[in-house]
């Protein structure tokens, strides 16, 4: 009954509105009751995610909507500037507002370092940059009052560090250890193929590693044995953005075929260049054409997917954060 008194008190205000909007707002109070308006916060700002190339913010909106219907909502607008200098608008219309509830909203901004270096200068000479987000967001009122106010409109600035990155990857000290003839023999009774020269392929193998192309004793995807495979990531970072690696959970792919994967916690951490160590092991059984053609021609396409626990400082986050890796080259495989 509260509330009805309110929109009736509302509805008797409007006919002494004047018909332009700006020169009337809504009131805090009629009558001694207070009048409801709806509310939009900013809950939580931080980093989402981030990788060698972007850098993703995200924002949870939270809308309070007092009246008994849904609202539709106007707009949310940002204005985004690194280092004093406008980098892009956006403007989305997606957020929630269910009648007489509380919604979040989660918001995600995506942005790119080669993007941001473009506009600044000195980029590569900068540990991090300074992002600005100018946001306004515009909540409706429901039509019983739009002669008196249309809208509430809310204003928002945001800060946030970002590190600068820029990149270079390589794939360095590739070795896949020659097996010998006690494995090639252990392989062959495990297949339980007969008639078989341990002797022969033990050097066919050998050969395949050396880049060379034997004469096939026997396809090396007919046997299960195991090779040993190490190799360096060595990454450089061309500017001065302070990184602390702490492991990688890797996918490593040859020609667009799959190598190997794993976990590393062989790293080291220098000043602008880390090399994430590599030990691992596949079996033959991965070793088709496009696998052997690397071997034969002593390089290969590369692609490297997965993420790694990075530290950055804490200015940019307190928590170390998960870097996404997904990164294609060429290595060489001598």
């Amino acid at each position: 009954m509260k509330k009805l008194s309110i929109f009736l008190i509302i509805a008797l205000l409007i006919p002494l509105a004047s018909y332009n909007s700006s020169a009337f707002e809504l009131p805090d109070q009629i009558s001694g009751y207070t009048i409801p308006k709806p509310t939009a916060e900013i809950v939580n700002f931080d980093i989402d995610s981030i990788s060698l190339t972007d850098i993703t913010l995200l924002f949870d909106i939270s809308i309070n909507n007092p009246y008994p219907v849904k609202l539709k909502l106007s707009t949310v607008k940002a204005a985004f500037f690194v280092e004093n200098k406008q980098f892009f608008q956006t403007a989305t219309d997606k957020l929630k507002i269910k009648a007489r509830g509380k919604e979040t909203t989660r918001v995600f901004v995506n942005l790119k370092y080669a993007d941001m270096a473009k506009i600044v200068k000195d980029y590569q000479k900068k540990d991090s940059l300074e992002c600005v987000i100018d946001m306004v967001i515009v909540l409706p009122l429901p039509k019983t009052v739009h002669k008196v106010a249309k809208d509430v409109t809310f204003k928002f600035k945001l800060k946030k560090d970002v590190p600068t990155i820029k990149p270079e990857i390589n794939i360095a000290n590739f070795n896949v250890i020659k097996p010998t003839k006690a494995d090639i023999e252990a392989a062959i009774k495990k297949s339980a193929k007969k008639n078989l020269n341990a002797d022969a392929i033990t050097n066919m193998f050998g050969a395949i590693i050396d880049g060379k192309n034997p004469s096939k004793v026997i396809d090396p995807s007919d046997l299960d044995l195991k090779l040993k495979v190490n190799f360096d990531i060595v990454m450089k970072n061309k500017t001065k953005a302070q990184l602390l690696f702490k492991d990688l959970n890797y996918n490593f792919n040859v020609n667009a075929s799959k190598l190997v994967d794993g976990f590393t916690k062989d790293i080291q951490n220098k000043d602008g260049e880390y090399t994430l160590g590599v030990n691992n092991e596949f079996s033959s059984k991965a070793l088709g054409k496009a696998i052997l053609n690397a071997f034969n021609e002593g390089k290969g396409n590369y692609t490297l997917t997965g993420h790694s626990l990075v530290k950055f400082p804490d200015k940019i986050k307190k928590d170390a954060l998960k870097l996404n890796f997904n990164e294609k080259g060429v290595f060489s495989l001598k």
